[in-house]
């Protein structure tokens, strides 16, 4: 591929990596950093759009429109869990469907910088890696969620 839509998926991609990486980094050691953090690695979602839609107005192939398009699809629910639910969706029994849009997201970026380019597709997964040792790094020191469990206070449905 030779359009923009290459640079854009690579880019956008690695930045939200980054961005997500950085904000369980300040969950922990500025907490008031991650939400902003947070909401710059949801942004990313608008180049990626983008780029499905370059990918469209250019005939690319479907899995090029497909793949930036899945992490859009998260970015809709990123929106209803942080602002729309009335609820901590984390500790709750949507916790799994939660994460699973977050990981497949992940995943078809990483899947569609590797079709916009070798070089691309590594850094993004160099990327997803270090989102991945900053979830861990987060989850250890701080947990995820509220801290409430389905055990003790049920939330919501």
């Amino acid at each position: 591929m030779t359009t923009i839509h290459a640079p854009l998926v690579v880019v956008a991609g690695s930045l939200a990596n980054l961005a997500i990486a950085a904000m369980f980094i300040a969950r922990v050691k500025r907490p008031d950093w991650a939400r902003p953090f947070g909401f710059f690695g949801t942004a990313m979602a608008l180049p990626l759009a983008a780029a499905a839609l370059i990918a469209w107005r250019e005939g690319l192939h479907p899995w090029d429109i497909a793949l930036p398009s899945v992490f859009v699809a998260f970015a809709v629910i990123e929106i209803v869990v942080d602002i729309v639910a009335d609820f901590d969706v984390r500790a709750s029994r949507w916790l799994w469907p939660y994460l699973m849009s977050f990981y497949a997201a992940q995943w078809a970026v990483i899947g569609a910088a590797f079709r916009a380019s070798e070089i691309g597709g590594a850094i993004v997964l160099v990327t997803y890696f270090v989102c991945l040792a900053a979830t861990s790094y987060s989850y250890r020191r701080v947990g995820h969620g509220s801290g409430r469990t389905a055990d003790r206070e049920p939330a919501p449905v």
